[in-house]
């Protein structure tokens, strides 16, 4: 069973309501009974204080980019959204896939543009050099592959409200 909650600009301000249109932004969680256990909240924990408080407003404009409902990478300048690697192939859409970057100060939000208007957010992390490390390029390829699994299965994905 794949966890999966939505990440709403709510969760950062009190009483702003989701737009139509938008785009979705969600996260795997590891527990099926907590929202706060969505893994972009529990890389976020785990930043040091800076870094966290990037993290938090690098969330928030991604949140707020997503309202808008049409691809980050319009909305912004090239710099701040672009595709974090190369195009992978997938053996299971039998195409290649591609994986976004959206940068905010040294933190890198990596996300994955889903069917039906859904972005999966695939890794957060800060980051201080050029490229990416292959540990974060294969995480994010993994977690694009897991959520892709789990939305062809007959389990399928359960959303956490």
């Amino acid at each position: 069973m794949y966890l999966l909650t939505e990440i709403r600009v709510s969760d950062f301000e009190v009483g702003v309501v989701s737009a139509q249109g938008r785009f979705k932004v969600v996260s795997p969680c590891t527990d099926a009974k907590r929202r706060e256990s969505a893994k972009v909240f529990e890389a976020v924990s785990g930043m040091g204080g800076n870094d966290r408080k990037q993290a938090l407003a690098g969330l928030k404009m991604l949140l707020k980019l997503a309202q808008l409902g049409k691809p980050f990478n319009q909305l912004t300048d090239p710099k701040a959204v672009h595709e974090a690697f190369e195009p992978f192939y997938c053996e299971l859409t039998q195409r290649k896939e591609t994986v976004w970057r959206y940068r905010h100060g040294d933190i890198r939000i990596l996300f994955y543009y889903a069917a039906d208007k859904v972005v999966l957010l695939a890794h957060t992390l800060p980051k201080r050099t050029d490229k990416l490390s292959a540990k974060d390029t294969n995480q994010a390829k993994a977690a694009v592959i897991d959520f892709l699994t789990a939305s062809r299965s007959a389990a399928g994905l359960q959303w956490i409200e």
